[in-house]
């Protein structure tokens, strides 16, 4: 599934203050909202109905791993649909604990958990939006990755934070540092 971009060519050309072939600019915000996806470990953007299977680590929780979650409509496991759980953020919650089936007195392994459920944000957050098209003017504006260019009289340098374009910078991290999915208690960079 083709996740759309964070922003459109329409808001790139307003950015940039110039007029940038469709492809490119298509391109370009493709690129920049793929970059982010990455670093963050999420899609944000709005996904209904989607089905991840996880593996059950605490017995309590099952922490689902795209955010916001929106709702959750079917949890299975071994093939059973429960109804025993409650949503609490990003995470399922069953008092009994996920390795108790409903109707059985022993706690078999459940092994995976298929959830099937709607995450992401409707509208775009700013500042992701931001960041997006940051990058993606980047890549128009200075595809060469050149410091300077130098013709007769005219001269134009471009500032150090566009090069290498496609790369967070730490601005760039520092504002997505929010949205970036935690592995357990711990962040990764």
């Amino acid at each position: 599934m083709a996740l759309p971009p964070f922003a459109t060519a329409a808001d790139l050309a307003a950015v940039t203050q110039a007029d940038i072939a469709a492809e490119a600019a298509e391109l370009a915000l493709a690129s920049a909202s793929a970059v982010i996806r990455r670093w963050t470990r999420q899609t944000i953007t709005r996904v209904v109905d989607d089905v991840v299977t996880l593996r059950v680590l605490t017995e309590q929780e099952l922490v689902l791993p795209q955010r916001p979650v929106v709702s959750v409509s079917q949890v299975r496991v071994n093939g059973l649909v429960l109804q025993d759980w409650v949503l609490s953020g990003d995470r399922l919650l069953r008092t009994g604990g996920w390795r108790r089936l409903p109707g059985t007195t022993t706690y078999p392994d459940p092994g995976l958990v298929e959830v099937t459920y709607t995450h992401g944000w409707v509208d775009v957050p700013d500042d992701v939006r931001a960041v997006c098209l940051d990058l993606a003017a980047m890549s128009v504006t200075n595809p060469s990755g050149l410091r300077s260019v130098a013709i007769d009289d005219y001269s134009r340098t471009f500032a150090a934070e566009t090069l290498g374009s496609g790369t967070l910078s730490d601005s760039h991290r520092e504002i997505l540092r929010d949205y970036r999915r935690r592995i357990g208690t711990v962040g990764l960079r």
